[in-house]
């Protein structure tokens, strides 16, 4: 997604025994025909990530833009993707940061043992944002 533009280009979330700091920019070099989605560390109760490139799905949505990433990859027994609203920020600055509230949204797959009913089971946070 080039030209991504949230008003600010770090934000850190908190809440729910979870921390997620997200870079709009990976630092460092990009090598020609890599992907420059950021950089998103994820401290929560399944452990400690770092995800970069195409590692971190970006859409822009009406309410802003989602910022996804798996948590847990596992086709038998199902996997784990969280996803971070973040709004257009306005004026924000490293001297005058902007605080918001907004969700973090952990959407599970049952895997290879599908029983009837939701492909997806959501639980959904309010985190505290800072930028």
């Amino acid at each position: 997604m080039p030209n991504l533009d949230l008003g600010a280009n770090e934000f850190t979330f908190t809440g729910d025994r979870t921390q997620i700091s997200y870079l709009t920019r990976s630092p460092g070099p990009i090598h020609p025909g890599e992907e420059d989605n950021g950089r998103l560390e994820y401290q929560g109760v399944e452990g400690d990530r770092t995800f970069s490139g195409k590692g971190i799905q970006l859409q822009e949505s009406p309410l802003g833009t989602l910022v996804s990433v798996p948590l847990q990859l596992n086709v038998g027994a199902g996997g784990l993707v969280i996803t971070v609203l973040i709004p257009q920020v306005i004026d924000a600055t490293q001297d005058n940061p902007v605080t918001f509230e907004t969700i973090g949204i952990k959407a599970s797959s049952p895997g290879n043992f599908q029983a009837p009913g939701v492909g997806h089971a959501y639980t959904m946070r309010l985190i505290h944002a800072t930028r």
